[in-house]
């Protein structure tokens, strides 16, 4: 016989430093079986059944940690242990003392049952939308390893035996199933001063101090590059909402007068923009020289 299978045959054998962990003994609960079976309707019943959900309460425990632990930290663990506990007392009340099962086998099925039902009854994503978005995910995943890249719909579509557009329907059902809680803090929940991701969350719709005062820097800098005539025009046009004509009589104008230095004013300002969106300083005209006007010198009649 070849050595390797020769050693694959033999039976592991189990390291002296690590014991097996001793299964947790039944509790001593047969006079309580039989008196709850025995007894009528009535709170004798419901105090026997509280003495039996009490002594098997562990196994919900277990189990609903265990169910926990595959599930994301958004749930919390004791809505569902309190699923559990109300698939303990089913199981409780239609056991079977007579056919010698073991409870804690009979009961670990109903509770984790229980707890399985709520999961799905809080899912707000139909079954068959999860099962369809995890055939899609694991399909995804297989082509992941095998071409070393995000595969194409064509591509998942061939392992699927899909069409282009259901497979586009399964890529976008496989997005709605994500879901992400902003109450989670980001690195250690001990730490006192962790940051949630409610905390870190940008606001769209509030004002930025710093992105106004460059707005506002910047529209005085290309308010400051216009003639007097076509700051008044920009000003009485878009701030004061006047049309071209009363901006006309305004400025005792013409009404294509006015509409000569609009567009004038527009074609300068885009030129602005363009020159600063490219990093190049923006071309200024030249501020004209003031002349102050002397006195003319008196000539005198002979």
């Amino acid at each position: 016989m070849c050595p390797i299978v020769a050693v694959a045959q033999q039976s592991p054998q189990r390291s002296a430093a690590a014991p097996k962990r001793a299964r947790r003994p039944e509790p001593e609960v047969h006079h309580i079986w039989r008196a709850f079976k025995g007894a009528d309707t009535g709170t004798l019943r419901d105090d026997l059944r509280n003495e039996l959900v009490g002594a098997y309460h562990y196994l919900v425990k277990v189990i609903g940690n265990r169910i926990a632990a595959r599930l994301p930290r958004s749930i919390d663990v004791q809505d569902l242990r309190s699923a559990g506990v109300f698939g303990l007392m089913r199981a409780i009340e239609n056991y079977d003392i007579e056919r010698g099962t073991p409870f804690a086998s009979y009961c670990a099925t109903r509770v984790r049952g229980a707890i399985l039902d709520e999961l799905r009854a809080q899912d707000w994503v139909p079954r068959l939308v999860r099962n369809r978005a995890g055939t899609f995910n694991e399909a995804v995943l297989r082509l992941q390893k095998r071409l070393g890249r995000d595969p194409s719909n064509h591509e998942v579509g061939q392992v699927l035996r899909m069409g282009a557009d259901e497979i586009e329907k399964l890529r976008r059902e496989s997005n709605l199933v994500s879901v992400f809680t902003l109450n989670q803090a980001e690195g250690d929940d001990d730490d006192p001063q962790s940051l949630r991701k409610l905390d870190a969350l940008m606001d769209r719709g509030s004002s930025q101090p710093f992105d106004s005062m460059v707005a506002r820097d910047l529209t005085q800098a290309m308010m400051n590059s216009l003639a007097r005539n076509e700051r008044t025009v920009i000003a009485l046009y878009y701030h004061e909402g006047l049309t071209m004509k009363e901006i006309g009589r305004v400025m005792r104008i013409s009404e294509s007068r006015v509409c000569q230095i609009h567009t004038k004013t527009l074609k300068k300002l885009k030129e602005q923009i363009d020159a600063i969106n490219q990093g190049e300083p923006a071309e200024t005209p030249p501020t004209p020289p003031r002349f102050r006007a002397g006195r003319r010198p008196r000539t005198s009649v002979q």
